[in-house]
């Protein structure tokens, strides 16, 4: 890292890299104009009303944000008023103790901006106009992109302008001769298609902040063009490198502090799911999409301190072990905690099942806290849910039923009854977020998403034929273990009746410590990779996996489910709603989240506790936005004998059909001490639920949570 990007790396780090927003009057009767017409125009006024603001380490342009005055990104739903109403009513606050409304995540398709240039996207409209000419509110949607294509361009050519401006009084050759090329670069793109890796990285770096969220796949969409500088000799790798480090500190910065007091208020800026994108995976002919760039982009983000952006490796049966092993060598590095895993082939398996054609599901990638979704897409859903309900419900409200069952099967086709009216419950609150969300109109990422032109509809109203729906299940290893203890306790080993065992949940366990203690003892829970709890989970997925067929969402995009939290307790909110469980939990506790164990009960070690994940799901169902949080003694990552044993656990892990893996390695004894002394461990962090976070600064439950997770010598 040269100086140059050292300085625009402090900044970033400052959160003073980034100009403030100028704000713009706008003019009442624009209100008469069609939404998509008011929006495009306001935000066009916007855009030119910002300073083109760069400084003399800058060799890239673009840097802006909007400041909801209207409808800009969809990411972070700037100005999408109807959005934050529901969020208001929804967001965090269960209904039913069942669904929770939450954050969306998507990719604008940078690839094909370089590729065609905005030209290319008017072309689209002009052709999507033919299919429309009796369609009015159609019409003004596809007016409103075309009017968004305009300011785009006319934003590029103001800091082109600028760029010329200081060129002309300045008296440093050097410097005179970059901010030439700089306006030379921005003249061209995004307007037109790129011609080489430089007006490439700046084509993705001035567009990030129409819909700034993940970049994608850019050692994909950026290798034709590095390989084309390198054959030629128009660029170094070193260059390459710089361009990338600028890109990796503006993405960084992008998500502000907001200091008050010197104190950062911004309860997301050390967190890094802000910005998530893949490396690796398949290419269109099905082969490793490994290459030169993608470890140079790997390389140059190691060398730069910045907690965003964060990185996948999208592993699959082609990818060297060598390859693993460089990126799990990256993440013991790393103190920013910016690297996780994902596994190609039974999350592409699932998009194949559900009809999703290759060509689309080879190029998925990974956004926000480890949630997969397309180029040029979004995942929708944004429902996190309790699943321990159901069997709270079969217990409580079938009593009578449950006391005459006669064994395991009848019980578990009642509970089944149970689990498809809460799955029901779960999509039609998840449609009705949809619709809620759909009053807002969006034209300008709506321009970026696939689909959106062709049906004239805006990405918030079903534009998008790049979508994936998912619900998260919080507490799925509570259920798996839950229904493993009753199977074991009460109908197989008749360890204790099932009245007995109702009263014990109903006392929460008070008068019934015995039994709690001999459930804890010698419960046979998930992740051991034992017959008994692996069936347990299996059955339990192949269920869900019943529902989800033939069904799909509002919008006719087909139904998966993930297990992460994102950034809200989700996990402990439910939890304490929630009464005692018959895995020995009490009421009012945590439920678990991702698809591991914790608090000791993967009692057979490391390796079992993977090929007990890896093997849960045969369905597929789970392949949405789904984590394994691993938790391995420090040893385990410094030791290089130890390490190679942990590259070998998870390639098997991998092959077997394990889906998402990220690493801690911070001992319990260091968070416990951190909880007590924050001010002495400012720097330690963490892998939570798909990002990463400092420890001190997460929720109290969050960090109980991390320090539960099991500690597994490899």
């Amino acid at each position: 890292m040269n100086e140059r990007i050292g300085r625009l790396v402090k900044a970033a780090r400052s959160g003073e890299i980034y100009p403030p927003c100028v704000k713009v009057e706008y003019d009442e009767f624009d209100l008469k104009l069609a939404d998509p017409l008011r929006i495009a125009k306001r935000l066009t006024e916007y855009m030119e009303a910002q300073p083109c603001y760069f400084t003399e380490d800058n060799e890239l342009l673009g840097m802006m944000r909007f400041d909801g005055s209207v409808e800009a990104e969809l990411f972070p739903r700037r100005g999408h008023l109807y959005f934050v109403e529901v969020g208001r009513k929804y967001y965090f606050k269960p209904q039913e103790n069942l669904c929770t409304f939450e954050w969306q995540h998507s990719n604008a398709d940078f690839g094909k901006i370089i590729r065609l240039g905005l030209e290319g996207f008017r072309k689209e409209i002009i052709e999507a106009r033919k299919n429309y000419t009796d369609d009015l509110p159609r019409l003004n949607f596809l007016a409103g992109l075309e009017s968004m294509i305009r300011g785009i361009v006319r934003r590029a050519r103001q800091y082109a302008a600028e760029c010329r401006k200081q060129a002309a009084v300045c008296k440093d050759s050097r410097r005179k001769a970059t901010l030439l090329r700089m306006a030379s670069n921005i003249s061209h793109v995004p307007e037109h298609p790129a011609r080489n890796f430089e007006e490439a990285v700046q084509c993705l770096y001035f567009c990030f902040h129409f819909q700034p969220d993940s970049i994608g796949r850019p050692d994909q969409y950026l290798y034709p063009l590095y390989q084309q500088g390198i054959v030629d000799g128009t660029l170094t790798k070193e260059h390459a490198k710089e361009l990338l480090q600028e890109l990796y500190a503006m993405i960084h910065g992008w998500t502000y502090p907001n200091m008050k007091n010197g104190v950062a208020t911004n309860s997301n800026w050390d967190k890094g799911g802000e910005c998530h994108f893949a490396v690796g995976g398949y290419t269109m002919d099905h082969q490793c999409a490994w290459n030169e760039l993608s470890e140079l982009i790997v390389d140059s983000m190691m060398e730069v301190d910045l907690i965003r952006p964060q990185v996948s490796l999208r592993w699959n049966k082609l990818t060297p072990r060598s390859v693993l092993r460089k990126m799990l060598d990256c993440e013991r590095k790393d103190k920013n905690k910016r690297i996780a895993l994902a596994n190609d082939e039974p999350r592409i398996a699932a998009m194949l099942k559900n009809g999703i054609p290759w060509e689309t599901a080879y190029d998925y990638i990974m956004v926000g806290c480890n949630e997969p979704a397309y180029q040029g897409g979004i995942s929708l859903g944004g429902n996190t849910t309790n699943i321990v309900r159901s069997l709270v419900n079969t217990l409580n409200k079938r009593r009578d039923e449950v006391l005459a069952c006669p064994d395991f099967d009848s019980f578990y086709t009642l509970y089944e009854e149970e689990l498809y009216n809460d799955l029901e419950t779960i999509l039609d609150y998840s449609n009705r977020f949809n619709m809620l969300r759909s009053r807002d109109c969006n034209v300008l990422t709506s321009l970026f998403m696939t689909g959106c032109i062709e049906r004239a509809l805006s990405v918030t109203q079903g534009g998008a034929v790049r979508a994936r729906w998912c619900a998260n299940f919080m507490g799925s290893t509570n259920l798996i273990d839950s229904l493993s203890v009753i199977r074991q306790f009460v109908y197989e080993e008749k360890l204790c009746t099932m009245e007995e065992l109702l009263k014990a949940l109903d006392a929460d366990w008070k008068g019934y410590e015995a039994l709690r203690t001999k459930i804890l003892k010698h419960g046979k829970f998930f992740g051991n990779n034992d017959d008994f709890s692996n069936s347990t989970a299996r059955r339990f997925y192949s269920s869900v996996n019943r529902f989800a067929e033939g069904r799909t969402d509002i919008f006719g995009h087909y139904i998966c489910f993930g297990n992460l939290t994102g950034y809200r307790t989700h996990f402990a909110q439910y939890g304490a709603l929630t009464p005692a469980t018959p895995d020995g939990r009490v009421a009012g506790s945590a439920l678990l989240f991702g698809s591991g164990q914790a608090e000791g009960k993967d009692k057979d070690g490391l390796t079992s506790l993977l090929l007990s994940v890896a093997h849960m799901d045969p369905t597929l169902v789970m392949c949405g936005n789904t984590i394994m949080n691993l938790s391995v003694d420090e040893n385990t990552v410094q030791n290089e004998e130890s390490f190679e044993k942990l590259v070998s656990m998870i390639e098997i892990y991998f092959r077997e059909g394990g889906l998402h893996i990220q690493l801690n390695h911070v001992s319990p004894e260091e968070l416990i001490a951190a909880k007590k002394e924050p001010d002495k461990y400012k720097s330690v962090r963490v892998r939570v639920s798909g990002f990463s976070a400092t420890f001190v600064r997460l929720e109290e439950s969050i960090q109980d949570d991390v320090i539960a997770r099991t500690i597994n010598p490899a």
